[in-house]
């Protein structure tokens, strides 16, 4: 179905089986495709105040622990820093299990012939280094 359907009227106006166990008419499992980002915070959908439709947390999923660790990690610029919460919150993941990963997606990409130093981003976004693109005779 269509992302806006999906995470719209089909989680939010849902309902979801309790944790205790699966309810008849109520949903159990949810999938959706997801990218990485440049910044590898997650808060957006596991955080407990971002249950729709304030936000993506469709798992209804709330750890006080893992929000304690996204407040320190939004609150500085520090990367040194910042990786080791990173390395405290994924350690969170390995042992509660808040999310299943099934695969990721590829994002393809393809340039004319005559483009030079096109870099596919390993993130989100195909312009990672457009500035070190250049073309034969100056066209793409």
């Amino acid at each position: 179905m269509p992302s806006f359907t999906f995470l719209g009227p089909f989680l939010n106006e849902g309902k979801a089986s309790p944790p205790t166990g699966a309810v008849a008419g109520r949903f159990d499992i949810a999938e959706f495709e997801d990218s990485f980002n440049y910044d590898p915070d997650d808060s957006l959908i596991l955080a407990c105040d971002q249950f729709p439709p304030k936000g993506f947390n469709f798992d209804f999923y709330c750890n006080t622990a893992l929000d304690a660790l996204y407040k320190q990690e939004q609150a500085t610029a520090d990367p040194g820093v910042r990786q080791q919460l990173f390395f405290q919150i994924h350690q969170i993941y390995l042992t509660e299990l808040p999310f299943i990963t099934l695969f990721s997606q590829n994002d393809l990409a393809m340039v004319r012939k005559g483009t030079h130093n096109y870099q596919p981003s390993p993130f989100e976004g195909e312009t990672a280094n457009i500035w070190e693109w250049w073309c034969d005779h100056g066209k793409c």
